[in-house]
Order: structure tokens, then C-alpha cells, then sequence
């Protein structure tokens, strides 16, 4: 039996990308059970307010779990491609949503970032998603929500616009879910925006990147 300190460097390596792929199986069966638990709470409970809460949570949790699925390994470090993570979470949470009538376009260009930022990314895209679904259409109106993905000469931007009632002047400036997003956004370096439009409202989220950080 060869000892870890007899290893050859690729040797050495390759076991430490073993463990590596491990622990992120782990993380994800982790996530997958704790998103159950939610699920099996939500049904318990009576409280419609509590239920949406319970409801609110299990999304965000599903969407860490989503982020985690699409890290991939190249040249030996981690990354996200960041269209298929954006194309999951959006038909997840269109066909958790029940909308009939409420499509999603999506204008997705391919781009790799550092795996360490597919989770922030994944719960900008849900919770900006999300409250497109919740608030723009009310009363079962139908309406449009255009998701886009594109390369920046600084970076990237996500922008998740909708074509429904607009925003309220009087009620607050952000909910729970738009202030996750700000946080998000925070912790990327980057910056939300919330911009009025006729009609509907279109929220554009900048993020930096540098080049050795980001590829085609």
C-alpha cells in the first residue's frame, strides 16, 4: 500500500479531487433532504402566511441545490456555465408556479464563472423570477417575463423583465425576496437595479468579472 507521502503529485491530486467531488455529493444530498423536511413542514402547517414562508425557503434551498448540480471540473478548478443554471431555475419555478398563461423567454449566452459564485447567482435568478410570478400578473392575468444572460465588457448581466401591473408607488421599495437579491448582488461586487417600464418593471443586475475569471 503506497502511503499519502509517497504519492506522486498527479496521484496526490486526483485524490484530492476524489474527496472534493465527495464532499459536493454530500452537500447536494444534504440539500435535496433538508428541502424534503421543508416540503413535509409546509404541509403541516395550517397558517397560510407560515405556508409561504415554508414555501419561500424550500425555492431558495432548491436553489443552492441547483447551483451545486452544475458545477463542473476544468483545469482543475471549479466553474458553473452560467445559461443551463439560469434555463433550470426559471422552468423549476414556471412549473412550481401553476401560471397558465405566464410564459418565460429566455435569451441565454453561454458563460463560465467560478463555481464559489453559482450559489449567489442561482438565488438572484429565483428570487427575481420568483417575484415576477408573484406580483406582476395579478387575478389571472396572462403576461410575459424575458430572462437574459449576456457578456459585458466588465463582466456579465442578468435581467429579468416582466410586462405586468408595475410598481406600486406606495408600497416598499423591496420585499424579503428583492432584498436577498440586493445581498446577492452585494456579495458578487455587483449591483441591482429596479427600473420602471410601460409596462411592467425590469430589474438588471451588473456583475464584474475578471477576465482570468470568466471565459466563452
Amino acid at each position: 500500500m503506497v502511503s499519502p507521502s509517497d504519492e506522486s503529485p498527479e496521484a496526490a491530486l486526483q485524490r484530492q479531487e476524489a474527496r472534493q467531488r465527495e464532499a459536493e455529493h454530500r452537500v447536494k444530498n444534504t440539500l435535496q433532504l433538508i428541502s424534503s423536511i421543508v416540503m413535509l413542514q409546509g404541509r403541516r402547517v395550517s397558517d397560510d402566511t407560515a405556508r409561504q414562508a415554508l414555501r419561500a425557503v424550500q425555492l431558495r434551498v432548491a436553489a443552492v441545490s441547483v447551483a451545486h448540480r452544475h458545477v463542473t471540473w476544468s483545469d482543475d478548478c471549479e466553474e458553473v456555465e452560467l445559461s443551463g443554471l439560469v434555463r433550470e431555475i426559471a422552468g423549476d419555478l414556471a412549473g412550481s408556479a401553476g401560471r397558465e398563461g405566464v410564459d418565460i423567454d429566455l435569451d441565454l449566452e453561454s458563460i463560465h464563472i467560478p463555481g464559489r459564485h453559482g450559489a449567489p447567482v442561482a438565488l438572484l435568478v429565483s428570487e427575481t423570477v420568483n417575484n415576477a410570478l408573484r406580483h406582476a400578473f395579478r387575478d389571472g392575468v396572462p403576461g410575459r417575463i424575458r430572462v437574459g444572460l449576456r457578456r459585458t465588457p466588465e463582466g456579465f448581466e442578468i435581467s429579468v423583465a416582466d410586462d405586468g401591473v408595475g410598481m406600486d408607488p406606495a408600497a416598499p421599495k423591496a420585499g424579503f425576496g428583492l432584498t436577498v437579491a440586493q445581498l446577492m448582488a452585494q456579495q458578487l461586487r455587483g449591483k441591482l437595479d429596479i427600473r420602471p417600464e410601460q409596462p411592467g418593471v425590469r430589474i438588471i443586475v451588473s456583475v464584474p468579472m475578471d477576465n482570468h475569471t470568466q471565459r466563452a
